[in-house]
């Protein structure tokens, strides 16, 4: 072949063909890309989520229809956790792995779909094509928990007390104050004008504490196990904070003069100052020494529904009904941080033994953790559907939550969920720990308290948090003694008839054995008599035959 056509075939071939490779080329890596969300994601969104996420329609405050939307989250915090799609809310709800499925009322997404999510929050929540991962956030704070913080001496248990209950009424009331010792067998319930207390082990009831304030709505006890504190009072008339010794059972303070119950309320670790807060919306300090305000905290917008003393007293968080969560020095209320993510009620804060972690949780239903010298948010979970209403650490590092969906739930360091505990009966409204962890003891609404072992979550018992009165207590138990007396003397009569009738049948048995007796005795002799006449007629027989001729005759043996 002439080399002109040579290369005119060249040319051709470069012209027409490199194109044909190079798109061969990219769309051989196209197909090894990763998913982004523009072109893959946003399509499967658009036929199955955006009618309920929408700029326009925010079910759950969650928008689907951009990228930035989604990642932003909903009420309850983040949906996806780029780099982790097993980690993300969202991947969790469409694969029908946790509550509520999504789509309701509907099948779940194609498994085809469901891939393409996966892969597309697994390698990093690509926004567009040729566009970066999104950089997974690491914490600056380890999630493993340190030794915990154990009071020293012996365990503190108070005095013998009176078990005669200040109030009791028709049935058990919502449980909304509940705390153990950190070192301890007793669990403070708080009620009616009284502060019940039980045996952790036993679940007895060990006294009462009379509360004439009004109604408890907040038990603690001090970090070191030896004090007790009280709060509450009556609606919009009073509120007050109570103090007592453990081991004497002596009030040994009483400090706060509100107008409104007080709904929130910590001793610090040096027991010099309670904070409290309430519908006032205004967290005071006070000296417990002499009932004096050292400082009053006027950020919140609403009511102070949670507040709690870091370990060593030095800081203090509280949170309000707008959702406002606020990190404080304790010495002078100076602002340390703002803490945001909850887009509802705070209803409980929990700080880690070892000072580093606060938990926190909302009426929105997230868990939150978060960096106590920062205020940095370190993790968040949907905890609780509907709400969640409680949470605390365990010594082990667990947490321990409860919420509107009537459960207690025990979760890992870095929220994982352990285990479930219940249903119960109604709304779970308080959680509290034995200082080894070991028993949860779980509050609801209904009034029910139920104890739980944390190793295996199984229910050991409930406690009566309406006890009577020791006169109505007194009345029951004479009652059963009649009651048992009354059975008693009627077994007795019973026992007397059943030997009379007996001794009457072995009089007859005796009877009958002696007939039985003289029987054998005639019967045996008839047969001694028979064989003698039988041996009788024998002979007579033999006589007369020899006397016929029919034998001869022998001589009788004599």
């Amino acid at each position: 072949m002439p080399s002109a056509t040579i290369r005119r075939v060249l040319v051709f071939v470069c012209m027409v063909g490199m194109p044909l490779l190079i798109a061969a080329a990219h769309s051989a890596r196209a197909a090894d890309s990763p998913p982004n969300f523009e072109e893959h994601v946003l399509p499967i969104f658009r036929d199955h989520c955006c009618g309920c996420h929408n700029p326009d329609k925010k079910t759950g405050g969650l928008d689907l229809s951009s990228f930035g939307q989604a990642m932003a989250g909903g009420s309850s915090g983040g949906v996806i956790e780029a780099g982790d799609a097993d980690g993300s809310y969202l991947y969790l709800l469409v694969t029908h792995a946790s509550e509520p499925r999504m789509p309701p009322e509907s099948s779940k997404i194609s498994d085809a779909s469901l891939a393409v999510i996966q892969k597309w929050i697994a390698s990093g929540a690509i926004e567009r094509a040729g566009g970066k991962p999104v950089a997974r956030p690491k914490n600056t704070l380890s999630l493993d928990v340190a030794a915990a913080v154990t009071p020293d001496g012996p365990p503190v248990m108070p005095p013998r007390l009176s078990l005669e209950v200040i109030t009791r009424g028709r049935r058990p009331t919502t449980v909304t104050a509940l705390a153990a010792s950190p070192h301890g067998q007793v669990l403070a319930l708080g009620s009616r004008e009284q502060v019940l207390l039980y045996h952790t082990r036993s679940l007895d009831l060990l006294g009462v504490l009379p509360f004439p304030e009004g109604v408890v709505r907040v038990t603690k006890f001090s970090r070191n196990a030896k004090l007790l504190l009280a709060a509450g009072g009556v609606a919009a008339k009073r509120g007050r904070v109570v103090i007592w010794d453990v081991a004497t059972a002596k009030r040994v303070a009483e400090v706060g003069e509100e107008f409104d119950e007080v709904l929130a309320a910590d001793i610090s670790a040096d027991q010099r100052t309670v904070a409290l807060g309430g519908s006032s919306k205004v967290v005071r300090l006070i000296e417990t020494a002499d009932d004096r305000v050292a400082h009053e905290i006027r950020k919140h917008t609403d009511w102070i529904t949670a507040l709690e003393f870091s370990p060593d007293g030095k800081r203090l968080a509280t949170g309000d009904r707008a959702g406002n969560l606020f990190l404080w020095e304790s010495r002078g209320g100076h602002e340390v941080a703002t803490l945001k993510g909850h887009s509802a009620a705070i209803t409980a804060v929990s700080w880690r033994s070892d000072g580093n972690v606060i938990a926190s949780v909302s009426e929105d239903g997230s868990a939150r953790l978060w960096k106590a010298a920062t205020g940095e948010s370190l993790k968040t979970w949907p905890a609780h559907p509907d709400g969640a209403t409680w949470i605390t650490w365990l010594s082990d590092g667990k947490l321990v939550s409860t919420g509107r969906d009537s459960r207690a739930k025990l979760w890992k360091a870095d929220g994982g969920r352990v285990r479930d505990l219940g249903p119960l009966t109604d709304i779970a409204t308080r959680v509290a720990a034995t200082d080894d962890g070991a028993r949860l003891f779980v509050g609801d609404w209904a009034g029910t308290l139920t104890a739980f072992s944390a190793a295996d979550g199984a229910a050991v018992g409930t406690l009566d948090t309406n006890p009577p009165r020791l006169e109505q207590r007194l009345a029951a138990a004479e009652k059963a003694r009649a009651e048992v007396i009354a059975a008693k003397e009627a077994a007795s009569e019973k026992h007397r008839v059943a030997l009379e009738t007996l001794a009457v049948a072995e009089s007859q048995m005796a009877a009958a054995r002696k007939e039985a007796e003289d029987a054998a005795t005639e019967l045996e002799a008839a047969s001694d008599r028979q064989a003698e006449v039988n041996e009788a007629i024998d002979r007579v027989k033999s006589d007369l035959d020899f006397a016929r001729g029919k034998t001869p005759k022998e001589p009788h043996s004599e």
